[in-house]
């Protein structure tokens, strides 16, 4: 097991940091408003605060909420089992698949709750996110000892989310990537922000962490990765996510071989051209 997830059913300061969750969840919204489709009602999983409330109800959805934390007051206490089945048109997740052993699961899950040709929508931060502190931390904890633990969680890159997605029995799956930036005064203050999300100490394997670790990480912070104003850099990469619970009315890929034009040809005649 990789991940302590017991760690987002407790995050009491959450609404001091969901800046990146509320990105997420507007920036789903917007995709949401290009689908050529109405949904009545739908499926909300992840982390929930006033904030993040305010930008899902610009969906005009009827929607239920799911999440781990009691304290986020979601309509259902559930975490990677859901106990729905066929129940919504719609189902979104942000920000938590992430940190599950097993994301692919977790994402055949969620179609579980999709009725036939019911849509899927997620958004889970993807490689490169945190690779400063990565970074920072190894090359500190290497100096100050004979080795250096995990103190990042490993992220996946955007295909690997889409293969997920494969996996996982969504049809039509599409995978893409966003990158924000965001910048901090000190090490301190991103930590603080890492730990209000409830992702501090998510590691299930954990080695306590010495505070001359953090000071000479900072050191290495601000030579690496430090702005000439002396802020401090921090990578979030978003993979957006969205799949199709399969039903036989969607379009399918042509088969192999039942083309009638060879690409050789069309080539040729735009030479010609």
């Amino acid at each position: 097991m990789m991940f302590d997830r017991t760690r987002l059913a407790s995050r009491p300061r959450l609404a001091e940091a969901d800046f990146l969750h509320t990105f997420a969840a507007r920036e789903i919204v917007e995709r949401l408003a290009l689908v050529n489709r109405r949904f009545a009602t739908g499926l909300v999983t992840g982390p929930l605060t006033p904030a993040i409330r305010e930008v899902w109800a610009e969906a005009a959805v009827d929607f239920t909420y799911a999440g781990p934390a009691l304290a986020d007051a979601p309509d259902v206490v559930a975490d990677v089992r859901l106990p729905f089945r066929r129940a919504f048109a719609l189902a979104i997740s942000i920000n938590e698949i992430h940190v599950a052993d097993d994301p692919v699961t977790m994402l055949g899950e969620l179609r579980g709750t999709l009725a036939a040709d019911g849509l899927f929508l997620g958004a889970v931060p993807s490689a490169g996110t945190l690779d400063e502190l990565a970074d920072a931390l190894l090359v500190a904890e290497a100096e100050l000892s004979d080795g250096a633990a995990m103190r990042v969680a490993p992220f996946a890159d955007v295909r690997r989310w889409g293969n997920g997605l494969s996996r996982a029995g969504f049809a039509l799956p599409v995978a893409d990537e966003m990158r924000l930036t965001v910048r901090y005064d000190n090490l301190a203050h991103l930590l603080r922000d890492i730990g209000a999300m409830g992702l501090k100490g998510i590691l299930a394997a954990r080695r306590p962490a010495p505070r001359r670790l953090f000071e000479r990480a900072e050191a290495v912070y601000r030579a690496r990765y430090g702005d000439p104003d002396g802020r401090l850099r921090a990578t979030f990469a978003f993979a957006f996510l969205s799949g199709w619970a399969p039903d036989p009315s969607q379009q399918k890929p042509a088969k192999r071989g039942s083309a009638t034009h060879s690409l050789e040809a069309a080539l040729k005649k735009l030479e010609r051209g």
